[in-house]
């Protein structure tokens, strides 16, 4: 790595630069996540960052280039709180801070450089001389939890797992079904059997691309506010009920990522009466938010049309469907490998910083459980 370079990003123009070598990175890291495509985050600036005389997000893109291709990449956001260099707080962390629209907000690399990016966190540290600085440093549970061990300066307040679900497709849909476990087995013939002694009719669309979803996006708005709205059940809030989130998914249409999406329908005698959002990854398909019609409730129609997305994907050689983020009995009933990832939330190495850093953690915390 003697040919090693490091730079940080900071304007706009050197952010649309990157384009072309950030997509060509893209191609050759394995697993490639929605979240870490170089279209989700430009997206994701031109829609979230703020600017204000008191509170301001700037670029702070750090790179790695070997014998100038570029190796790495980690989008972080420096949110200052304050007169700029008379901050009294500032904000440090992945692109993403928004209410649980990017999912998994890890830096691209090849894996021969996965270590090397999180280096530059410590870097980051070091610019702190005048008031207090929050770093929030996110990987691998393994990746994190290395760096933070061998890196003193950077020192660790609090952490939250994030468990990322991961179906492996191995062999096809019967061989597939036979391995489940006895639970999801019977729920499984439960759907289909109910729909039959209904006589009710099922059919699964799939809408690819940008031209093919933005006419069907305020149904899926619309059953997805539904499904925010049951009760009895997991608890999940309207996650596109914001103006600015439903912005960020037309942003996300009308650049290339839109190539990237899907739109699965499920029909019951023409009706729709489910949808779920999804992302081809290569060889990976990402699902995303859903939503469903209450009336349909009783025959479990989001576990059908989840079983059909599954031998969708075996029929378009799909080596592994992702389940997202965050562990309930939907996901982990259908026996899933998981990828276990960790938000540290982290201050520098001082005395003072770790006491005024807690502080304002259990000053957020109370906040929360008051609203």
């Amino acid at each position: 790595m003697s040919n090693l370079t490091k730079l940080v990003v900071n304007t706009d123009a050197e952010f649309e630069a990157l384009a072309a070598s950030w997509r060509l990175l893209e191609t050759q890291v394995p697993q490639l996540l929605p979240f870490q495509t170089y279209d989700w985050n430009h997206a994701w600036w031109q829609v979230f960052s703020d600017s204000s005389w008191y509170h301001k997000d700037e670029l702070a893109i750090c790179t790695l280039h070997e014998q100038g291709q570029l190796v790495a990449v980690m989008p972080l956001t420096n949110t200052h709180v304050g007169l700029h260099s008379l901050f009294i707080y500032r904000y440090v962390r992945p692109f993403g801070s928004d209410p649980n629209l990017t999912e998994i907000r890890v830096p691209l690399a090849l894996p021969t450089y996965t270590e090397t990016i999180l280096q530059q966190w410590e870097d980051l540290s070091r610019q702190e001389t005048f008031g207090l600085t929050e770093f929030q440093v996110i990987h691998t549970r393994q990746h994190a939890t290395h760096f933070l061990a061998s890196n003193a300066a950077v020192h660790p307040l609090e952490a939250r797992d994030i468990p990322n679900y991961i179906l492996h497709l191995d062999e096809n849909w019967v061989s597939f079904k036979s391995g489940l476990k006895r639970n999801i087995k019977e729920s499984l013939r439960h759907c289909y059997n109910s729909l039959a002694r209904d006589n009710l009719s099922l059919k699964l669309q799939v809408w690819q691309g940008s031209e093919e979803i933005k006419p069907r996006l305020q149904e899926f708005y619309a059953l997805h506010a539904a499904r925010a709205g049951a009760t009895n059940t997991v608890e999940h809030p309207d996650y596109f009920a914001a103006p600015r989130h439903r912005a960020f998914m037309d942003a996300l249409l009308n650049n290339d990522f839109g190539q990237r999406m899907r739109l699965f329908s499920l029909e019951l005698d023409g009706r729709v009466v489910a949808m779920r959002l999804a992302f081809a990854m290569g060889e990976e398909l990402y699902l995303y938010y859903s939503g469903y019609d209450l009336k349909f409730a009783r025959y479990s129609v989001m576990t059908t049309l989840l079983a059909e997305i599954i031998q969708w994907s075996f029929a378009q050689d799909f080596k592994r469907v992702n389940l997202s983020v965050g562990e309930d009995v939907s996901k982990t009933r259908w026996g899933p490998a998981v990828t276990k990832y960790v938000e540290y939330q982290c201050v520098k190495n001082q005395a003072w910083r770790r006491a005024l850093g807690s502080t304002i953690l259990k000053m957020r915390k109370s906040r929360r459980t008051k609203a």
